[in-house]
């Protein structure tokens, strides 16, 4: 007989548990330099501390705020785009060659620009944030329209349907999981986008507390803040499986 299954999820924290001993036994015993590696007791310590002061807090709501703005500001541009391009094919043979080529620009090279336009408050880090999104949500969007079997869509046309019914019953559906698989893409890529910002120009958020730990060469507190930005990304990709499962629960 087969034992009782173990979760995936239970795996992962026994994996981090043993990596987490290991690493204090490294530090501890001098096989690692805390200096630059810290360990796992001294984190937690620097978390405490943060926590106690309200420094951490301040600085997540801040970042949280950002990146959510660009999330929401970039996905829905972004998929109204893919929409659009997909619907139609000679506008998209013109302008999909652009958007590929602006796509290729590094984000950070345009940072600088946009503190410049926008000034080092909220607003250029949400339009970082939201230019990282953007282009997931356009392509995959796109890819997901020209992915629609054709004959179903002439199908649904021959019964007399509209324009915009066939976008709202068959393209828009069968668009969904390219929906869902961007917004889990987009989640780590907007809060980089949000930290990106706060490096190049900012006097709070989770990317200017790195910076400046860095500066004071904290090596605990700066993987401190890079450990609650992996838990953040972890626990909010959880819930989106959740809700990507009950959106297509129809497939």
């Amino acid at each position: 007989m087969r034992g009782p299954k173990v979760s995936p999820g239970v795996w992962t924290v026994l994996v981090l548990a043993v990596l987490c001993l290991l690493w204090q036994w490294a530090s501890a015993g001098g096989q690692i330099n805390p200096f630059y590696f810290s360990s796992p007791s001294a984190i937690w310590g620097s978390f405490r501390s943060l926590l106690a002061a309200g420094t951490l807090q301040k600085h997540f709501i801040v970042t949280v705020k950002e990146a959510g703005l660009g999330l929401v500001c970039g996905g829905v541009l972004g998929t109204l785009a893919g929409l659009f391009l997909g619907t139609h094919p000679r506008v998209s043979a013109a302008l999909m060659p652009l958007l590929t080529g602006l796509n290729g620009v590094p984000k950070l090279a345009l940072g600088p620009l946009f503190i410049i336009w926008l000034g080092l408050g909220l607003r250029s880090k949400v339009l970082i944030a939201g230019l990282m999104v953007f282009f997931v949500f356009a392509f995959n969007l796109y890819a997901g329209i020209r992915s629609v079997d054709r004959s179903l869509v002439l199908s649904v046309e021959l019964l007399g349907a509209t324009r915009g019914q066939v976008l709202r019953k068959v393209l828009w559906p069968a668009s969904l999981p390219w929906v869902m698989a961007s917004l889990r893409t987009a989640l780590g890529l907007s809060l980089s986008g949000a930290i990106v910002g706060e490096y190049l120009g900012a006097s709070r958020g989770m990317g200017w507390a790195i910076s400046a730990a860095g500066e004071r060469y904290d090596t605990a507190q700066v993987l401190c803040y890079v450990f609650v930005i992996v838990v953040l990304v972890i626990v909010l990709d959880c819930v989106l499986r959740g809700v990507e499962k009950w959106v297509l629960r129809w497939q």
